[in-house]
């Protein structure tokens, strides 16, 4: 759902003043009581703990994000040669040092969280899945606000202080060959108006409350949860105003990812993924906290519940705040929507893409997408032939009578102390349900840095077909 050109301006101006609303109404952690409040902190404590999160931070102390990682997005807007490739490939001395002396000293007081969201925690009963979601929104929360205030701080530990930052931004890149419009002299490409820590679809600072600081506090948890944390409003509110935040099951969290190799689109976690974030922030011991982290969580193929990104809010009310991002204009959804499409973003377009060819006889060539599918043809035969397997013992256990059933018919059929020759002393068969382990693993650098385990480029992929 796009929004007409000459109604943009008074849009903005309403979700500018609703963001600052939503602002002044948030309230600390001490409406909280001791067990919920509990939780929460330990839960962030553990995010904290972690290599990635103090990676992450320090390059906000830093003042840069190193290079690998600025242009670790879908949509980099950095050219070959920049300084940050060339210069910044590692963090300045000092920033990693800091992040790991005030990640463990963070202060809970110093954070404010939508009253409806914490009261929706309170009332839930641990181990609710309501209790479980929104104690993942609250993390996000915090992880975002930890983000922008240290953006605030301006503690800048760049070699050459805002002064080198500022350089850097100015930097022009030289004309592209294939810019052939253009002449040498008349080249002058704008210089970097955002800070280097972005989201490219979190950007809209006259929205955002504290404007820049919000943008960077998107990035930052983008980096260390694996997306932007998104929820399902439409399923989860209550009927009225007020919204509750707390229907009894409400639908697995969605990420909004931005890394090279990932989708850009919004995508539901599956269980395993959910329940793997829910289990690593409710570690009781925060000291194995870093060890077990399961972050980031990176989506893949195998998430295939996603919205696009451009009217994730308006049409399908996907978001954390309805704030967070602006509607687009008529001609931008246009563009937006004649855009290809290609497989990380919609894996749906593959299959169909294989349907069509076999209906037609062509068989797939030689290549890393042959063996890949070929190998996923394996797994799920492998699945079948358990699941068979699990059906027909079912089926012979209730036909023969086993274990229990046929204790309880031995005893209605004996006297009490004799033993009837005909009945045998059977163990109770009990079938195992197996999980199919992710193939999709996640490899972290020492950094805390992380890729999409695919076995082959997407590249590769597009290419085979």
């Amino acid at each position: 759902m796009a929004v007409p050109a000459h109604e943009m301006d008074a849009v903005l101006a309403q979700l500018r003043t609703k963001a600052l609303a939503d602002h002044r109404a948030r309230v600390p952690l001490d409406k909280l009581d001791a067990e919920h409040r509990a939780v929460l902190v330990r839960a962030v404590n553990n995010v904290l703990s972690t290599e990635l999160a103090v990676f992450t931070y320090a390059q906000i102390i830093d003042g840069l994000p190193t290079g690998d990682v600025a242009y670790d997005s879908r949509w980099v807007d950095l050219t070959e040669g920049h300084p940050l490739d060339t210069e910044h490939e590692e963090l300045c001395p000092g920033a990693i040092e800091k992040a790991r002396g005030v990640c463990p000293k963070w202060d809970p007081d110093m954070l404010k969280f939508n009253p409806n969201v914490l009261n929706a925690f309170q009332q839930a009963a641990p181990g609710t899945k309501v209790f479980t979601t929104r104690l993942i929104e609250l993390v996000a929360a915090s992880l975002h606000q930890f983000g922008a205030l240290l953006f605030q701080l301006d503690l800048c530990l760049h070699k050459g202080g805002n002064e080198a930052i500022e350089t850097i931004k100015k930097y022009k890149e030289p004309k592209p060959s294939w810019r052939t419009d253009i002449r040498d002299e008349d080249w002058n490409p704008a210089p970097c108006q955002w800070p280097f820590f972005h989201h490219p679809y979190y950007m809209d600072r006259d929205i955002y409350p504290e404007g820049n600081a919000d943008i960077v506090g998107y990035w930052a948890e983008d980096r260390i949860l694996g997306g932007v944390v998104v929820f399902d409003r439409q399923a989860e509110e209550s009927k009225g105003p007020d919204s509750t935040y707390s229907r009894p099951e409400p639908p697995n969290v969605y990420f909004h990812p931005n890394r090279l190799k990932v989708t850009h689109r919004i995508a539901q976690l599956r269980d395993e993924q959910q329940q793997a974030l829910i289990e690593f922030l409710l570690l009781e011991d925060t000291s194995k906290a870093a060890s077990s982290s399961p972050l980031p969580i990176l989506v893949d193929d195998k998430n295939t519940k996603r919205f696009n990104w451009e009217d994730s809010i308006m049409s399908h009310h996907i978001y954390r705040d309805i704030w967070e991002r602006r509607p687009l204009n008529e001609e931008e959804m246009r563009r937006q929507k004649s855009r290809p499409r290609d497989q990380v973003d919609y894996p749906e377009s593959l299959a169909l893409l294989l349907a069509v060819n076999k209906a037609a006889g062509n068989p797939l060539p030689e290549g890393p997408l042959k063996r890949r599918l070929e190998a996923e043809e394996g797994e799920r035969e492998e699945a079948a032939k358990k699941a068979k397997l699990k059906e027909t013992r079912v089926q012979e256990d209730a036909e023969e009578g086993t274990g229990l059933d046929k204790a309880i018919v031995s005893e209605t059929e004996s006297p009490v102390g004799e033993r009837t020759e005909d009945v045998e002393d059977k163990p109770t068969e009990v079938s195992e349900n197996t999980k199919e382990d992710d193939a999709h693993g996640v490899e972290r650098d020492e950094k805390g840095g992380a890729e999409s385990g695919r076995d082959e480029s997407t590249e590769s992929e597009q290419g085979a077909i």
